[in-house]
């Protein structure tokens, strides 16, 4: 197939916010492409601008007039629809079909992928006119996306479907996976993102091991998740799949609901306009967004997160990693922890991905409880929070055996937690021997006298 230039080289995209059950989507604003600049123009419309709801409260505040992007760091898009085009694996799923479709990707600017992810993207953000229009959904098995992942992932794409390439397109982050709905026996999955999933379906997202990497992964993640909600931290819940090559998790989806509502979500990394990809955050920048827009019990479900990703090295902890989900009623609530799995660190230094007060590692008890201050937490709490992350660093190893990882993997990050449970467990004061007290002189020893 010759492949073809997009069509119209200055394209508008009109953009809706979709929160399903029933309520007709509002006309958010309309985009262009500003060929000159490499990036897009938008401005928010009427109906939005008198809604009262801001859907990116610090870098777009609605408000008459255009808005203007700036090129970096999303490729010359909005940062309010940033996290609607995939990275990773959903991005090469995307170029496939675009090709397929007979669009040369030179040709591709941001805002015609956006239009390729149309009702598919995360939260509740939809783009229209739509490329390449939605497809209905996939009925099939856990075993066959188990095949259909392996032969995405290494971009043999004979005998995918086309709903397959759909529900990875638009799914972020670099290993497989799809956007799919779970059956209660756990082996019928229905792959796609649909307005309304079939009853005793959960709206879920798949995800695979990597082909050439560590197997264990899918459970190392879902131990994770487990013992994150067992010792006080809000995570996702999740649930391993077995198929013939290993297991799959499934995580549900906090930005849907079975009913068909769909929630307004964003990445830290949208909200505050920065690269996911580079270190460029401290968690007193998320205490600090947590206290302008989430909510009361924000800074104590982020200070408990915190704690948790210390404890069990959970270093991949970038800023496309946390998001906040805002309500029908404008409200913007911390979302609840995901993508919680061990890692070595970012960069030769293997530190955290987003620092505590300057440390990327090493980060010492001391550390947590200043942070547990500044966001004004009681001393109980701020001990608690160390103390629930501790315990579930020495449970990981017996309940990530018992979920179905390795003994030798599981035995490694056990080891790693005990290094860094050094650092974080309560430092007892050494008692000294009592000094004996000088001996009295004896009588009639002139010297002493």
């Amino acid at each position: 197939m010759s492949k073809r230039a997009a069509p119209n080289k200055q394209p508008r995209l009109q953009v809706f916010l979709d929160q399903g059950v029933g309520v007709a989507a509002m006309l958010v604003g309309e985009c262009a492409w500003v060929p000159s600049a490499r990036a897009a123009a938008f401005e928010w419309s009427q109906e939005a601008l008198g809604s009262g709801l801001s859907l990116s409260p610090l870098m777009m505040p609605c408000r008459p007039g255009l808005v203007y992007a700036k090129h970096d760091p999303f490729s010359g898009i909005h940062p309010l629809f940033a996290d609607s085009i995939p990275d990773g694996f959903g991005l090469r799923l995307m170029n496939r079909a675009l090709s397929e479709a007979g669009y040369d990707l030179d040709e591709i600017n941001p805002l015609q992928r956006l239009a390729w992810v149309g009702e598919r993207g995360v939260g509740a953000l939809t783009y229209k006119p739509v490329i390449d229009a939605n497809k209905e959904p996939l009925l099939t098995t856990i075993f066959d996306a188990a095949v259909l992942a392996s032969r995405a992932e290494e971009e043999n794409f004979t005998d995918i479907p086309r709903q397959a390439i759909h529900a990875g397109g638009s799914a972020l982050g670099a290993r497989p996976k799809f956007w799919a709905a779970i059956g209660p026996d756990k082996t019928k999955v229905i792959l796609g993102d649909q307005p309304k999933v079939a009853t005793g379906f959960v709206p879920s997202l798949l995800k695979f091991a990597p082909s050439r990497g560590d197997k264990n992964e899918p459970f190392l993640e879902a131990a994770c998740l487990d013992l994150a909600n067992k010792h006080g931290v809000r995570a996702a819940h999740a649930q391993l799949l077995a198929h013939p090559s290993g297991a799959a998790l499934a995580v549900e989806r906090f930005d849907r609901r079975p009913t068909g509502e769909r929630i307004h979500t964003q990445s830290v990394a949208a909200l505050l306009g920065l690269n996911f990809r580079e270190p460029s955050l401290d968690y007193s920048s998320l205490a600090k967004l947590v206290q302008k827009i989430g909510g009361a019990s924000d800074g104590e479900r982020l200070y408990r997160q915190l704690c948790f990703n210390v404890a069990l090295s959970i270093r991949d902890d970038h800023t496309k990693n946390f998001a906040f989900c805002m309500d029908s009623t404008g409200q913007w609530t911390l979302s609840p922890a995901f993508d919680l799995c061990p890692s070595t660190g970012f960069g030769l230094s293997q530190e955290h991905t987003t620092s505590l007060n300057g440390k990327g590692k090493n980060i010492s008890r001391g550390d947590l409880l200043a942070y547990a201050s500044s966001l004004s937490l009681s001393p109980q709490v701020a001990q608690e929070g160390i103390d629930n992350a501790r315990a579930a660093a020495t449970e990981f190893e017996a309940h990530a055996v018992g979920l179905g990882a390795t003994m030798k993997k599981s035995k490694e990050w056990a080891k790693a937690f005990k290094a860094i449970d050094a650092h974080i467990k309560p430092v007892v004061a050494s008692v000294s021997s009592p000094t004996k007290p000088p001996a009295k002189p004896k009588k009639g020893n002139d010297l002493a006298r």
